[in-house]
């Protein structure tokens, strides 16, 4: 049995998937024997002058020792809880600070062309390129974010792919003309991609949005979408819904959106999936490409409300195309280790410093 310290970075007020990777790792090192807990600091983004700062808070901890007893092993997550120092030091990168990286320069990243702007990225990107560089285990949540962190850092990590949170209970039952969409309500998860094609789908179907706003002024920005269509009878903000709601809103969906640009990971798309639920993405999409088959399994279509209408349209027209596709989808899921047994190989490798540790003990021993 070993005692391990799971890092996380909490944005108040907000849940999503990092907080439900935490929560559910821990769950399994408890189950598997080991002693665990949390260490959470609050992070904001905003101002950026302040990322230093929240940066130099992580470094600064003594994880080696709690209550008498020795830490065998942190385990971090996201930027910049792998600023943590520890001797047995493990990440399960689930992504870095975006705006520094693949963000740069674009309209989801906040940062110009002021050089204090690039002095602070460079601190962050030389900071980032430490700490992870001493991790005695990488391991990454997708492809995508393994390769963001080999092209942009030199680093390789192995990629892990996290089960799905609610194991065996995903269900799939007859559908109904609904479009689910789940998530944290902000710009980069394109919403407004779905809210845009809402004007060309079947008017008998509706869109079911589960999640809560975590940026300021995006509500206003969707309401005017809905208001300028004139479908708000058509559209449902659910805000966050129980585990038991959440399994019946997938399980009858006709189908599931989930678009954001350049996705690190995306449980949704693998909820659905487990659901018997055809998924449309985008082709700029990112991690939902790593599973999303067009035509297998849901569709691939241009990151346009025209073609995101067209593929939930023709899923409305061919109900046996779009259960033969949900069917391709879960039989992937039940193949992929992504349900409850897929935490061993998980596990197995963020533990592994331990592993090594052990061995040079016994080699002392002897």
């Amino acid at each position: 049995m070993a005692r391990i310290l799971v890092l996380g970075a909490k944005v108040p007020f907000t849940h999503g998937g990092q907080e439900i990777l935490v929560a559910t790792l821990i769950k399994n090192l408890k189950a598997r024997g080991h002693e665990a807990d949390v260490i959470e600091l609050p992070f904001n983004p905003l101002p950026k002058q302040n990322l230093l700062a929240q940066a130099a808070m992580w470094r600064s901890l003594d994880l080696a020792e709690f209550a008498g007893g020795k830490v065998d092993l942190i385990i971090a997550t996201k930027f910049p809880t792998y600023y943590a120092r520890h001797p047995k030091k493990s990440v399960w990168l689930v992504h870095q600070l975006r705006s520094m990286y693949d963000l740069h320069g674009g309209q989801y990243s906040d940062l110009g062309d002021d050089p204090r702007d690039e002095a602070l990225r460079r601190m962050i990107t030389d900071g980032d390129e430490l700490t992870l560089e001493e991790c005695s285990y990488r391991g990454a949540i997708s492809k995508n974010v393994a390769d963001r962190l080999q092209a942009y850092n030199g680093l390789s990590s192995t990629v892990l792919y996290p089960p799905l949170p609610l194991g065996n209970r995903y269900q799939s039952r007859d559908s109904k003309p609904y479009i689910l969409s789940v998530g944290r309500i902000c710009r980069i998860k394109r919403l407004d991609l779905m809210l845009n094609a809402m004007k060309y789908v079947s008017p008998e179907v509706t869109l079911k949005v589960v999640g809560v706003a975590d940026e300021p002024g995006v509500m206003e920005y969707f309401n005017n979408i809905i208001k300028g269509h004139d479908i708000g009878r058509r559209v449902e903000f659910l805000g966050r819904v129980s585990d038991e709601a959440l399994v019946d809103l997938y399980a009858e969906a006709m189908g599931v959106f989930y678009a954001p640009f350049d996705e690190d990971y995306g449980y949704v798309t693998l909820e659905a999936m487990a659901s018997g639920r055809p998924v449309v993405t985008a082709t700029d999409s990112g991690g939902t490409l790593e599973f999303v088959r067009d035509n297998e399994n849901g569709r691939v279509v241009a990151p346009d409300a025209g073609a995101i209408a067209e593929a939930f349209n023709a899923l409305q027209r061919d109900p046996q195309a779009a259960k033969r596709m949900g069917t391709a989808g879960r039989a992937f899921i039940e193949g992929s280790g992504m349900l409850a047994a897929g935490w061993d190989t998980v596990i197995d490798a963020l533990l592994s410093p331990l592993a090594a540790r052990d061995t040079q003990e016994a080699n002392k021993a002897a």
